[in-house]
């Protein structure tokens, strides 16, 4: 039964030395957490940058829907 432990408690140890490079700051999860959240933050231009963007025809550019979301 020690062994058993023994080996439990090894492999443990050994899978979590791999969660900095998955969980960490710059890991591959915290940053598709932030790419995630990002998508969902509401930025609103100014009037006179959707005048600027938006302007003569330019509705349906990607920079003007940018803009308006």
């Amino acid at each position: 039964m020690r062994w058993l432990r023994l080996g439990v408690v090894v492999l443990s140890g050994m899978a979590t030395t791999g969660c900095p490079s998955e969980f960490g700051k710059d890991g591959r999860v915290a940053k598709a957490v932030h790419k995630d959240s990002d998508a969902l933050v509401i930025r609103r231009c100014s009037k006179e940058k959707i005048e600027e963007v938006c302007g003569n025809g330019k509705e349906q550019t990607r920079a003007c829907l940018d803009c308006l979301d």
